[in-house]
Formats: structure tokens, C-alpha cells, sequence
């Protein structure tokens, strides 16, 4: 999978920051990095839904090509039937 053009962008400014100014580098970076790992894990949206249906989870798939990205988690409830919750994997809210 290629990285995107802004990926690529940001990579680039990010570098030329740190050339020019490395402790305002560095800070940048420190937060451009937090900027791309905070989200939702796939463990974190199925201990929400757990929490949430009291069900026992199926299985948790990532959806990147929904806007915004999400996880489909498959429960088990009470009685046998079976329900996929949609969890958005940037805010970790469960969708309706």
C-alpha cells in the first residue's frame, strides 16, 4: 500500500523542521507522532461494545474505506442472536 501525498507532505515538512530548528523539530514531531497513534484499538472498540451489549464478542474488523473509519464488532446476545455494532476508530463512540 502506498502512503498518501499528504503522508508524504507532512514526512517532508517534519524533516525540514527539525534541519532548520531542531529543539521546534522535535516538539513538532513529538506531536505529529501523537497526532497519528491516538484512536481506538480493535481492543478497545470490542471492550466498548462488550461493556455496551453485555455480549460476548465475535469478532472485531477495521473498515478504513468508511468515512469516518470504522470497526465492525460482532456480539453475541443473550438468546443467540447476533448483532454488529459500528464503533468509529478515531473517537471510540459507538455508532447507531
Amino acid at each position: 500500500m502506498k502512503p498518501s501525498r499528504s503522508v508524504a507532505v507532512l514526512c517532508v515538512f517534519t524533516l525540514a523542521l527539525w534541519a532548520i530548528a531542531p529543539a521546534a523539530g522535535a516538539e513538532i514531531g513529538a506531536l505529529l507522532l501523537v497526532q497519528t497513534t491516538t484512536g481506538t484499538s480493535a481492543d478497545e472498540a470490542a471492550a466498548l461494545v462488550r461493556a455496551a451489549s453485555g455480549g460476548r464478542i465475535l469478532s472485531v474488523r477495521p473498515d478504513n474505506k468508511t468515512r469516518p473509519a470504522v470497526y465492525h464488532v460482532k456480539v453475541l446476545l443473550d438468546g443467540g442472536r447476533v448483532r454488529v455494532y459500528l464503533v468509529d476508530a478515531n473517537s471510540g463512540q459507538i455508532l447507531p
